[in-house]
Formats: C-alpha cells, structure tokens, sequence
C-alpha cells in the first residue's frame, strides 16, 4: 500500500516525459515528406493531451496517499521532481516546438524563463507545504500554470490552425506571467468552492460541465484553468486593496494538483 502513491507519482512523471518525446518527434519531422500538417497537428494535440492526463495523475499521488495515511518526505519530493518534468519542462517543450521556435533565441529565453520559475515554484512549495501552504498554495500551481500554456495549443491543434505572428506574441507576453504568477505571493484555493444551493442544484451544473467537456473539451480546458487563474488573482487584488490580505494555514499535502 505505501508504494501506490508513488506509482501514481510514476504514471505522472511517464506521461510528461511521452509529451517531451511526442514534442520532440514533431520538430524532427517538420518539413519531412512523411510529416503532413495532419500527421503534425494530431501529435501536437496528444502532446498536450499527455500533459493533461499527468495532471490527473498529480491529483491521484496525494489524494491516496493522505487516504492510507503513508505521507512522506520522500513522496513530497518525487512528486515535485516529477512536476518539474510534466509540468515546467513539457510545456515548455510543447510551446517552443509548436509556436515560439520561430522567435529562436527570444522564444528560447521565454520557454527557459517559465521552466526555471516553475522549478522555483516547485522548491518553495517543498519548503513551505507544511506550514505556509496548508490550505492554500502561495502563488499559482504548476499544473494550472501548464494547463495555461497547453490548453491553447490543443485548440489550434484540435482546429487545424497554425500559429501566426498573434499567437506567437500572445505567448511571449503571457508565458513569462504565467511563469511570475507561480513565484507570487497571490493566494490560490487548494479546493475552491462553489455555493449552489443544495445537492439538486450541484447535480445539475454538474451535468452541465460534463456534457461541455465531452463536446467541447478543449474549449472547456481553457475556460476552466484561466477561470481558476484569473479569479484568484483578482480576489488577491481585492483583498490586497480593502486590507484583508493574509495566507490563511493550510494541511500537509505532497503535491500541488
């Protein structure tokens, strides 16, 4: 029972490092005969896609863990490891094969910035998870910081649409945000909540959300993790702005998603 936890925090590390790969076979078969735009944009997708499920994955590692009470340093610091490599560096990967390669050295500054401030995002939260960030994380998650980088990728990818000269510079205005909203001091809910008015009322909207991502997945994607990104930065605002600014103390937890 101790190791599941940890192969979790496997599955988590393996799918982000076949998005690394899956990103790397498509710069090596750009502009090859056998690498049609088709062929291109259903690798960039599944690229994606893996970053997503190693999300999912992340969720799993701690919820287990916390649930058979084998919590422990050392699966604290596999899941970051692991982070780093599904959520800083496959992103990063994805991002600069897919749009900002054609920027070169201004696209590599970008894609380094973000991998490096995730690292640092990650290092603080090994540090602080046992007091500082109990219930609440100190600047943006890794994983919901990926999903801003991916979730646009996937829909072009999911369209069949290239990147232009818009998105290029899209991404290296918002990459290097997202990048210093995850080594901020914004506060972020470990488990935001909704208040729907009973058990009938969250069933419904429940069904809602379901059929919207069966129909629209990728489209959902980016409503939900901008949607978690730009509310808690306006609540820290608010807060900063009337006084109440605070980290509250939040419990033990050995990873971020």
């Amino acid at each position: 029972m101790p190791v599941l936890p940890n192969i979790f925090t496997t599955g988590n590390l393996s799918f982000g490092l076949l998005s690394i790969m899956t990103s790397i076979q498509v710069a090596a078969g750009h502009g090859a005969p056998a690498a049609s735009p088709e062929w291109e944009f259903k690798r960039l997708w599944w690229a994606g896609a893996f970053i997503v499920i190693s999300f999912f994955f992340d969720m799993l590692d701690g919820r287990l863990a916390r649930f058979i009470k084998h919590e422990s340093n050392f699966g604290l610091s596999y899941d970051s490891l692991s982070d780093l490599v599904s959520f800083g560096v496959a992103p990063a990967v994805l991002l600069f094969v897919s749009t900002l390669m054609q920027k070169s050295e201004l696209g590599l500054m970008v894609v380094i910035f973000y991998t490096v401030c995730a690292a640092l995002r990650l290092a603080r939260f090994n540090v602080q998870s046992g007091n500082v960030e109990r219930f609440n994380f100190t600047g943006l998650p890794s994983p919901m910081a990926a999903g801003l980088v991916v979730a646009p990728l996937m829909l072009l990818s999911a369209l069949r649409i290239t990147p232009d000269e818009r998105v290029i510079w899209f991404y290296l205005f918002a990459t290097p945000v997202v990048g210093l909203l995850m080594v901020s001091n914004v506060i972020y809910s470990k488990q935001p909540t909704l208040k729907l008015g009973g058990p009938f009322n969250a069933l419904v909207v429940a069904a809602i959300i379901i059929a919207a991502i069966i129909t629209n997945p990728e489209i959902m994607f980016i409503f939900l993790v901008y949607l978690y990104a730009v509310s808690g930065l306006l609540i820290y605002i608010f807060k900063y702005l009337t006084g109440r600014r605070g980290a509250a103390e939040q419990p033990h937890t050995r990873e971020e998603g």
